[in-house]
Order: C-alpha cells, then structure tokens, then sequence
C-alpha cells in the first residue's frame, strides 16, 4: 500500500507544478485584471523605449520597429495599438503620481496575448513575456523574482503557445486586455529603493531563445526561460499595450481621509464582512476583472460564496462614493 501510494504521489509530481501559479483569465484563480477594472487609478504618462534587433542572434540584425511610445500610455487600446520591443529591447514608464505599496497589487502591466483557439477551456495562450523592473530614483531598479516552469527541452517557436499557470511575475502572462498584476512587497528591500514612492517601471523583454547560451535568459532561480523565439519581424518581442496604477500618492489621501466614512471589518475577512457607513444604500464588490461579483443594501455582507483573493467592495452612503481593498481568506 506505501508503495502504491509513493508512486502515486511521485505521478502528480509534473501536475502540481504545472498548475502552481494563477491560471488563465477565464479560471478560478486567476489574478488577470481586466482593463476596465474599477481597481485601476491612473495610467502610465510617459515612456522611453530602446528597440532591441529583430533577431538578437544575427549580427546587424534591424531594430523591431512596430508601433511608438504613445501607444503605451494611457488605457489598453488592444491588439494593435502597441509597441513592440524586440529582443531583448525595454520600456521605461513614468507617472504623474509616484506609485506607492498598499496592499495587495500596486500595479499591473498589460501586453497583447493571444488565444490560439475559440474553445475558451484551452489552457495554453501565445504570450511574449517581459521582466520587471521598479525604481524610485530612475537610476537604481530592483527586478520582481520572475520564475517559469515552462519546459526547456523543445524551443517554443513564435506560434507556439504557454500555459499561464507555468509562470509568475512576467508582464505578459495573460492575453490582451489582461493585465498581469505586481506587488511591490515581492520585491526585495534595498536602501537604494522607496517602495512608497516609485517612479519609474521598466520592462526587459525575455529574449525567449534556449539554445544560444549567449542570447538565453534565467529567471530568478536559474531557471533558463522559454517563449516564441525566434520573431524576426518589426513586431517582434514584448508587445507593450500599457501600465495601470493601482495604489498611487496622488490617491493616498483621499483613501485615508475615507477612513472616517467608512469602515470595513474584519480585514481580510473569512466569511462575514460589516459594512459601518451612515445613511447606508448600497454596497457592490467586485473582482480583480472589475466584474461586479456581489451587490447589497445590508451592512452586513455574506462572502461565503466567493473564492480567496483580493476584491473592491463600493460603498454608496448619504450620496457619497467610496471604494476600498479587502482580502478574502
């Protein structure tokens, strides 16, 4: 019977780590933000790209040349309204409002994905990945630990597609409109960076190629990185469509003048949230999607029937408008 139950155990092996990171935006779990998501509070108003070449491995290869700066600011504008890095190519956006770490994701970076197939159960998704990179002084930036369990055996080839819950903090892990989201607490702390004030994010396409040790990339343990490589066309490498604040300074105070409004509790919550607002009318909640999930009058709210995560829960009272973070356990 041990025996048995050791083999057992040695076969869902491949499958536990196939499935260990957030899936695709279409299942439970997942942490895809949509773009017209209620969480997000400002957009990227400033970008500086330097192309990488269209085929990192050919000497004098020509820059990827797809789409300009201007298109990576404000909203998502979708599949085509990008610009597109090349190998090994990066981005650097700044703000209006320097970001800062509240609680749970403090940004989210959107690329321009795509589904193979129209069976929406397919798991697997065409995806160009980038790193991230934060900075509060534009000089110093602090990469978030990105790991991938894509295999490393076969180049995947640009038609080739990747299962999102094989990787973890890449831009580019969800589909167009999709935003991938970043908690700054993953980044590890150094004197030389503010995480309550960063102004600058930065994406570093993930060159994808395996087989050249010299043009490979490796995640944050050492794992070689596997995407579509090579895509030597102008539109080659990350596709970046925009970056969506979550937690901004700009938007700090009016969160914490709110405090005396509103109160919200327990935080986070198990099962019953309590809802304290005078002349209360209506309470909604809503997911990382900004899909409304749950609406109420009462100021006590039954979360049993929604899963584990972060959501945003609108309160209506005495005709004032206020939003705010909870933590479901």
């Amino acid at each position: 019977m041990i025996k048995r139950l050791s083999i057992l155990l040695l076969a869902l092996v491949p499958t536990m780590l196939w499935a260990q990171f957030p899936p695709a935006s279409c299942f439970a779990g997942t942490t895809a933000m949509h773009a017209d998501s209620s969480a997000f509070v400002a957009w990227a108003t400033g970008c500086a790209v330097e192309r990488g070449p269209k085929r990192i491995d050919v000497p004098n290869s020509a820059l990827a040349s797809f789409g300009d700066e201007t298109l990576a600011l404000g909203k998502p504008g979708g599949t085509m309204d990008v610009v597109s890095l090349g190998d090994g190519g990066t981005a650097t956006l700044t703000f209006d409002s320097p970001i800062f770490n509240g609680k749970g994701p403090d940004f989210a970076v959107f690329e321009n994905g795509l589904h193979p197939d129209t069976d929406s159960t397919m798991t697997l998704y065409f995806l160009e990945l980038a790193f991230v990179e934060v900075s509060s002084d534009g000089e110093h930036f602090f990469r978030f630990p990105a790991v991938t369990h894509v295999q490393s055996e076969t180049q995947l080839e640009n038609a080739d597609a990747i299962d999102p819950s094989q990787i973890h903090n890449f831009a580019g892990k969800y589909e167009v409109m999709y935003g991938t989201p970043f908690d700054l607490d993953e980044v590890e702390d150094n004197a030389l960076l503010n995480k309550d004030r960063i102004t600058h994010v930065r994406l570093v396409d993930v060159v994808g190629c395996i087989s050249i040790d010299s043009c490979a990339r490796y995640d944050s343990q050492g794992h070689v990185v596997n995407d579509p490589w090579p895509t030597g066309f102008k539109s080659g490498g990350f596709d970046l469509d925009a970056v969506g604040v979550i937690h901004d300074l700009a938007h700090n105070d009016v969160t914490e003048n709110e405090d005396d409004f509103v109160a919200l509790y327990p935080n986070p919550v198990k099962d019953r949230l309590f809802v304290k607002a005078e002349g209360l009318q209506m309470v909604e909640v809503f997911n990382l999607m900004g899909q409304q999930v749950m609406v109420s009058e009462d100021d006590t709210i039954d979360l049993d029937s929604v899963g584990q995560g972060i959501y945003f829960v609108r309160v209506t009272a005495e005709g004032k408008v206020v939003t705010k973070r909870i933590v479901k356990q």
